[in-house]
């Protein structure tokens, strides 16, 4: 019997929460302006309707981690899948690390860096975390190949 990967649930579970954050800020050009939206927040059909596709694509995200983590069944191309979820995650994420070293002074900063940015974009380095070392973790056992009895 296979354990369920804890860090694929993570990996789900963050990306379920992502979802449920883009869909709601969405429904408010207010919040959805706060967090960078721009000129977009001016359109609020055109702002929700965009806000819940990529509430949508989020959801997917979260249901390939939980389908690697062998919660739910498995999904169409996974360890693919995985991989390229966890790449998305990275191209936000690592502007996390930039932050940080702007923050101590090691890299140069344009002006202050709004909390929410930070907060964003740590969420997106933990997700490509929990994804990729996911992946790492269970590569074997996510293979399309079936387990072969012992005899």
């Amino acid at each position: 019997m296979n354990r369920p990967s804890y860090l694929m649930i993570l990996a789900g579970v963050l990306s379920f929460c992502a979802a449920i954050f883009q869909a709601v800020i969405g429904f408010v050009p207010k919040w959805s302006a706060a967090f960078g939206a721009g000129g977009l927040a001016s359109n609020p059909t055109l702002l929700l309707a965009l806000s819940l596709l990529v509430a949508l694509l989020l959801v997917l995200f979260g249901l390939y981690g939980l389908s690697g983590a062998g919660l739910i069944r498995r999904l169409p191309l996974l360890r693919l899948m995985l991989l390229v979820i966890g790449l998305l995650y990275s191209l936000v994420g690592v502007n996390f690390i930039f932050q940080v070293l702007a923050m101590l002074g090691i890299l140069p900063a344009s002006g202050p860096i709004p909390i929410h940015v930070v907060l964003v974009s740590f969420g997106a380095f933990v997700a490509a975390l929990a994804y990729l070392i996911g992946l790492a973790v269970g590569w074997k056992r996510l293979s399309n190949k079936p387990a072969r009895a012992a005899i």
